[in-house]
């Protein structure tokens, strides 16, 4: 069960904070799991990601936590790199990745299909916007259940 009150009004406190430290949020989840409730932050930085720059990351976002009252129960804080084939949600992020390989999964089927993978092309309105084999092809934004980079090795 996720929690997008908390992730809304975490994620500008922490984006300010972790920018300070040229730190770039790529996404926060919040969610009862089998073991409890995990805040989950995914980090990129132009440097790359280690485990010093995960920590130095968890600090901050601790105490931002805490200090705000955003979680009045137990939780578990992780802090990691979003991999080689990260999601893509951010506008940032579809104009870094345009010319790179995606897989989108649609909630909803488009002319019978629920999985895209093709070059991505960036957004045009509420659409994002790939090349399926020279073919352009249009899905809108709400219907993306899940942008992901394809890793080519």
């Amino acid at each position: 069960m996720a929690r997008p009150g908390v992730v809304a009004k975490a994620e500008p406190l922490l984006e300010g904070a972790l920018a300070r430290l040229s730190i770039e949020i790529v996404d926060i989840e919040y969610r009862k799991e089998n073991r409890g409730w995990v805040f989950r932050v995914y980090i990129d930085h132009e440097d790359g990601v280690d485990h010093n720059r995960c920590q130095e990351a968890s600090d901050v976002i601790s105490d931002i936590l805490d200090n705000h009252g955003l979680i009045e129960h137990a939780y578990t804080l992780e802090v990691s790199s979003p991999g080689l084939d990260r999601i893509i949600k951010k506008d940032r992020d579809f104009v870094k990745f345009s010319g790179r390989k995606v897989k989108i999964k649609a909630h909803e089927a488009i002319n019978g299909q629920k999985n895209f993978t093709g070059i991505l092309k960036g957004i045009q309105g509420d659409d994002i916007v790939i090349d399926i084999d020279g073919k352009t092809v249009s899905i809108p934004r709400s219907n993306a259940k899940q942008v992901r980079l394809v890793v080519e090795l």
